[in-house]
Parts: structure tokens; sequence; C-alpha cells
């Protein structure tokens, strides 16, 4: 299934699998987690493991209709000429998927970059290097904008994912924001450091209903109960590992509160369970 939607109140949220990716072994993806924790015979472990070992790595991007325009959060890893072309073997379907869904790029009227990782900003320009949304603000923290120019600085790798960014920089197209941000009634986005000193999540709600675009705060399910494993990725595994806790506790104090997480199996999840043992369920 490459979509799949959900709806909180008037907003519309659909799910898109931009790319999916069988990479290295999920020991070597997540080499600070237990081994046999990850090649254990469950279902938590078994959803983003490949049946020879690798890590089974889904791609995903949101489309949210919402009365006010629609609201792209992140944008995949892009075509031939991004940064990802270097570790995925096709492009992204991102585009591809979105003008079966009715939404032209240029209808685009925000897009949210929960973090500056390139599975998440490849998609940002085309292949011509424009701006692949042309008439869309961006958003993102302050926090990841500089983190990235200052390793823009550091290795041509790093700079190529910065060059994703600096057009739009350039062509004023960037609403850089610190800390919460109320982006329309009922979207707003929490800054949630730790796996990049910018990311940022995106909380949904509409009177009890609520949903949480949890980007990459957890990585691998078996995070939930073990919040302390890092993903090779996390900038920061103490803070990564205190958000994955904070978020975790939001969620379980509002019951039903429905996860969309980038990289599991399910594009939408809730949390089963409390303190003792919880685990994640299709919603």
């Amino acid at each position: 299934m490459t979509t799949a939607t959900r709806t909180i109140g008037t907003l519309e949220i659909t799910a898109i699998i931009d790319a999916d990716l069988e990479l290295d072994p999920i020991a070597d993806a997540f080499p600070d987690m237990p081994a046999d924790a990850l090649l254990a015979d469950n279902e938590a472990a078994a959803s983003v493991r490949t049946a020879d070992g690798n890590w089974h790595l889904r791609v995903r991007a949101w489309l949210i209709r919402d009365p006010s325009g629609l609201v792209l959060v992140d944008t995949g890893i892009g075509g031939p000429t991004s940064p990802t072309s270097a570790w995925v073997p096709q492009p992204g379907a991102l585009l591809e998927r979105l003008v079966e869904l009715g939404a032209r790029p240029a209808d685009i009227a925000t897009v949210v970059i929960t973090h500056v990782h390139d599975d998440h900003i490849g998609g940002l320009l085309d292949d011509a290097g424009d701006p692949a949304f042309p008439n869309a603000r961006h958003v993102l923290q302050r926090a990841d904008l500089e983190w990235q120019r200052a390793l823009g600085a550091e290795s041509d790798d790093e700079r190529a994912i910065w060059e994703l960014l600096a057009p739009l920089e350039t062509g004023g197209m960037l609403d850089v924001i610190e800390g919460d941000h109320a982006l329309a009634d009922g979207i707003e986005l929490h800054h949630l450091p730790g796996h990049t000193p910018g990311h940022q999540i995106v909380r949904l709600e509409a009177g009890s209903e609520r949903l949480t675009i949890s980007a990459d705060t957890w990585n691998h399910p078996l995070q939930l109960a073990n919040p302390e494993w890092p993903s090779g990725p996390d900038n920061d595994h103490a803070g990564a590992a205190e958000a994955r806790r904070a978020l975790r506790e939001e969620i379980e104090t509002h019951p039903g509160t429905i996860v969309a997480p980038t990289h599991f199996a399910e594009p939408f999840v809730t949390i089963e369970g409390r303190r003792g043992a919880p685990a994640w369920l299709p919603a």
C-alpha cells in the first residue's frame, strides 16, 4: 500500500510511501542496540527487518489537507540528483504519489521540515536544482538550519545536504522558527531535539482526537519500551532518549492518540499498555 489516510476533525492526513528499501544488516544500522534484540523472533523486531536480517526501511512523507491549504511534512529521498543517490538504489516516488492524490507540487502551500537528514529533505529540489514546491513556505527549526550550515563546511557529503537548503534560504522561501509554533488551527509544530538539534514533530488535534507525526523520534519499534537504545543517526543519544520518554509520556496521557512514524511498517499506530510493557499496535 503506497498511501493510507486518517482524519482528525476537518484535517485529512495521508501517509505516502516515498521509498521502500532494503539496506545494511539491521545490526549495522543500529550499532548501539543489542544485536540479539534486533534479530529476535518477535513482531516488533521483525517488522523492520528482512528475512535475511537487513534493515527494511520505509520512508514516508505526509500530506495534510487543511481548509487553509495543503501541508506537506517532509519530502523523502528525492530524485537522482539528491545526495541520497549515494545510498539508495532508486529515486523516491513522492512527486508521482502526490499527483495521484490530486496534489500537484505547485499546490503545496507549506512544507514542514521535521529535520535535515537527507531522507527527509532529499526532495526539496527537483532534478534541475530548483525548488520542487515553488509556492510553498518551508518551515524548519533554526537549530537544524545552523547545524547543517556548519556541517556543510566540514565535508563534501554534508555540503551536498546543505545545498538542498541553500537555494530556499537565498530565495526567501524559508520560515525559520525557534521552538513550538502554531502552524494552523489544530496543527502545531513541537521542537523535540535529540535525533538532530532542530528535530520537530507535528501535533494534530480536533476536540478529543489527536494524531502525532513523530518524525524520527522512534526509528525502531523496540525503542518504545527501551528509549535508551539509540538510533545510528541520533546526534545526541541522551537527548534522543529523553525525547522518546517525553513523547511516550505525552501520548500515554491522551489514550487513543494516533502516532505516525516515518519509518515503521505501519503508517499509523497507537501505544497499548502502560509503563510496564508498552507496545505498538496498528491504529
